[in-house]
This record gives C-alpha cells, sequence and structure tokens, in this order.
C-alpha cells in the first residue's frame, strides 16, 4: 500500500513511454513510492522507403534481430501494413533482452537466441561467437535506436540492413508538465529507462533553465548506455543496477534509499 514500504513516500519521475509507465507506476507504489508520471516519450509508426523492398526479400534474411519490444510491435504492424504474412519468412529471431523475449513469445515470434548479456555493444560479440551467421540479417529499430549491432556485424562481415520502424518523439502536452514539476521541487528521484528518455527531459530542462532545480536530485538509469548519456549531461547517477529491467532498478532504488536512510 502506498506509503507503505522502502521507497516510503518518496517521490520518484516516470519518464519513460505511457504504454510502459503504468507497470512502473504500480511497482513504485508496490514498495511505498509515490509515482509521478510524466511520459517524455511517444512512438508512432514509420514508413520506411526502402521496406517496399520486403516483399521480394523478407524470405532471405537469415536471422531477424529486435532490440526492444517497439521493434517488435511495429514489426508486426509494418508486416501488417505491407500486407505480409510472418510465415513467408523462414528464418530465425534473436532478442537483446528477456522483455522482448517475452514480448516476442507473446505474439507467436519463437525467439532462438537471447544473450547473457543486454547491451547492443554484448550482443554483437556473443552472436558471432555463438551463432555463426552465415546470411543476412534484418534489424527493425526506432529512428533513434543506436547502429552499435549493425555496426559491429558489418565489422565482422556480415550482411546486416536497419529498418526503421518506428519514430520517438517528445510529447507537446508533457513539456509545461515537466516544467512545472520541476520548479516546485518535487521529486525525490528521476529514473530512465533509455537514452532517449534523458535526452528529452534534459531539453526541457535546458529550455527553462532548470539545471539548478536537479542538481542534487539522485537518479536512477536502467543499464549502463542510459547512465553513460545522463552522466554526460552532468547528471548525478546513483543507481544502475546490473541486470537491466525496471523490477532490478526498482530494487536498486529500494537499496539506494534504505542505505541513505541508515546513515
Amino acid at each position: 500500500m502506498k506509503g507503505k514500504g522502502p521507497l516510503e513516500n518518496i517521490k520518484v519521475l516516470i519518464t519513460r513511454g505511457s504504454e510502459g509507465s503504468s507497470e512502473t507506476a504500480s511497482l513504485i507504489e508496490d514498495v511505498g513510492g509515490v509515482p509521478i508520471v510524466v511520459p517524455l516519450l511517444h512512438f508512432q509508426p514509420h514508413e520506411d522507403e526502402w521496406e517496399t523492398n520486403l516483399h521480394t526479400t523478407i524470405h532471405t534474411y537469415e536471422w531477424i534481430i529486435f532490440t526492444s519490444k517497439n521493434g517488435v510491435r511495429f514489426f508486426l504492424q509494418a508486416l501488417k501494413r505491407l500486407q505480409l504474412d510472418l510465415s513467408s519468412f523462414s528464418g530465425k529471431f534473436a532478442a537483446v533482452g528477456s522483455k522482448t523475449e517475452q514480448y516476442c513469445r507473446k505474439y507467436g515470434i519463437p525467439v532462438s537466441f537471447v544473450p547473457d548479456h543486454f547491451t547492443g555493444d554484448d550482443f554483437a560479440d556473443e552472436f558471432i561467437s555463438k551463432v555463426k551467421p552465415s546470411g543476412d540479417v534484418l534489424i527493425p529499430k526506432g529512428n533513434l535506436a543506436r547502429n552499435v549491432i549493425a555496426s559491429e556485424l558489418a565489422s565482422a562481415g556480415v550482411s546486416c540492413q536497419e529498418w526503421i520502424v518506428y519514430e520517438t518523439v517528445l510529447p507537446e502536452g508533457c513539456i509545461g508538465q515537466l516544467k512545472d514539476i520541476i520548479d516546485k521541487e518535487q521529486l525525490d528521484i528521476i529514473t530512465f529507462t533509455s537514452s532517449s528518455t534523458v535526452h528529452h527531459f534534459m531539453k526541457v530542462v535546458d529550455q527553462y533553465n532548470l539545471h539548478d532545480k536537479i542538481g542534487d536530485i539522485p537518479i536512477a538509469c536502467i543499464g549502463p548506455i542510459t547512465k553513460n548519456t545522463a552522466e554526460k549531461y552532468g547528471l548525478h547517477v546513483k543507481i544502475c543496477p546490473g541486470i537491466y529491467t525496471v523490477n532490478e532498478m526498482v530494487n536498486e532504488m529500494k537499496e539506494f534509499i534504505t542505505n541513505r536512510s541508515s546513515k
């Protein structure tokens, strides 16, 4: 119940997209925290000029690699838009993390490879060494997603095609809301689940010159890539789990607050 638990009355900003924010808010509430939801991401379909080629080429790919749940979601939407049936693909699927794997299976996509470490940098090395791909690889992704997997695979001699299936934008309606919350100093912890959330957050901070308002607020990041982005902006990341999931990030928050309270 809210107000009882390791995060008792701790106000936690949730910046992830609206689709995943309710799940995160529930986790925060379950341990006594007060979630403040300001989605700084909105995802929308993107029609890539290149995609019309898939009518004749999708069956030629040996692997399709998904790096996020949104990659899966908008991939399936794009197939529907293109009137392509998933059965026309006879290759295998890989997912960068366990959550993405679960989302694949939910929609009947069999996953043949998941790495031990859930970052693009680790994925490429492990994928190449364990799978030894010999054919072409397709990566459905967002417009702001890094190209590290494609670059690493190409460097190893693997033919790789990136397919932009969705765009990530900053919802205009959330800008003023975030500005007011920061201005009134209502936050105890700020959470980021992707580099895009950090970029959009800092865009608002820069726009309204709110740097002095956030300087002492502990930052929680879901993993090292997001942490690196936050630190490049000068943010003080105090919480970053070894396993890159929201559940683990909340567990780390609990430990951080408990340790701080005992000092």
